[in-house]
């Protein structure tokens, strides 16, 4: 199944490439420079900032926001 690139939202890819890449300077400034606790910091940076940017409500910046969905049930 190919992928429609056409239906991608860049401007949230271009938002989340940059939350990661910041997450990763922060990480490696904070670690001072020790690999493992880089990854580790900027990982737990980098979910705090996407739940606080998906789930957290931004009414002057319309970027998507992730709702809840149920799935249907079975019968």
């Amino acid at each position: 199944m190919p992928i429609d690139l056409s239906a991608v939202n860049w401007v949230y890819v271009v938002l989340m490439g940059a939350f990661a890449f910041a997450s990763a300077l922060l990480g490696s400034l904070i670690s001072f420079r020790n690999r493992i606790g880089a990854a580790l910091i900027a990982g737990i940076l980098f979910g705090a900032i996407f739940v606080a940017w998906n789930y957290y409500p931004h009414p002057q910046i319309q970027l998507p926001i992730v709702k809840s969905y149920a799935y249907p049930s079975k019968s």
